[in-house]
């Protein structure tokens, strides 16, 4: 039988890429001190961004989560018959930040990682293939305590962006994973940072945020549909 899940809310795409692998990127972070570049500066990076090309031609990592509390409507339809639910009837599986310590593992030092949150109302339906009914659905969590430790998450703040939120898009039952039917996304709100990778004293590898206020991107807002 099919199931289908419904899914509103504010939901954030998220996405941390190594813009330090594009070739016409050609600015130096360290001459950034006067707004106008800055802002010359963020709206290049942003074109990449909308043009594809920083999906097409670097390591990056990309997400759509919502926090728990920003879900505004759930529910579940079988055989057509709507039933409203909560985030309590899934099971909760924790979702690994492997790929995102990977990408910057694979960072050179001097490499710039561009963090990009874009966030607004959106909506999800769902379907998966079930044998019957009664079967329990699994929910995708960042649950960030399991994968990093109290200093972990103070000195790498960019993984603030996923830490506690759920993946409408992970839904699993049984054999069966969701397939997205249809997603509308209306952002209202696009921002950005910067971090460089470096060195720490200790011989680690990590991220250090650029000097810059963070970029909130002035933009109409776009509904998205698949």
């Amino acid at each position: 039988m099919e199931r289908r899940v419904i899914i509103e809310g504010v939901i954030s795409q998220v996405s941390i890429s190594n813009v330090g692998e594009l070739e016409e990127f050609d600015y130096n972070v360290d001459d950034l001190n006067e707004s106008a570049d800055i802002e010359s500066f963020m709206q290049e990076i942003d074109a990449y961004a909308q043009s594809g090309e920083l999906n097409a031609t670097t390591d990056i990592k990309s997400y759509r989560v919502m926090n728990s509390e920003d879900v505004e409507y759930c529910a579940k339809s079988d055989e057509g018959k709507e039933v409203e639910i909560s985030l309590d009837d899934f099971k909760l599986k924790n979702q690994t930040l492997q790929p995102i310590k990977e990408l910057l593992e694979n960072a050179r030092v001097g490499d710039i990682i561009y963090l990009r949150k874009e966030q607004g109302r959106g909506s999800y339906e769902l379907s998966l293939e079930l044998e019957d009914s009664s079967g329990e659905m699994s929910l995708g969590y960042f649950d960030c305590s399991e994968s990093l430790d109290g200093y972990d998450l103070l000195r790498e703040s960019y993984y603030d962006v996923v830490c506690d939120t759920i993946l409408p898009e992970s839904i699993t039952a049984g054999d069966s994973k969701a397939v997205v039917e249809n997603f509308l996304f209306e952002p209202q709100l696009i921002y950005g940072e910067l971090y460089r990778v470096i060195i720490t004293e200790n011989g680690e590898k990590s991220l250090d945020r650029v000097a810059l206020p963070g970029y909130y991107f002035q933009e109409a807002s776009r509904s998205i549909e698949e």
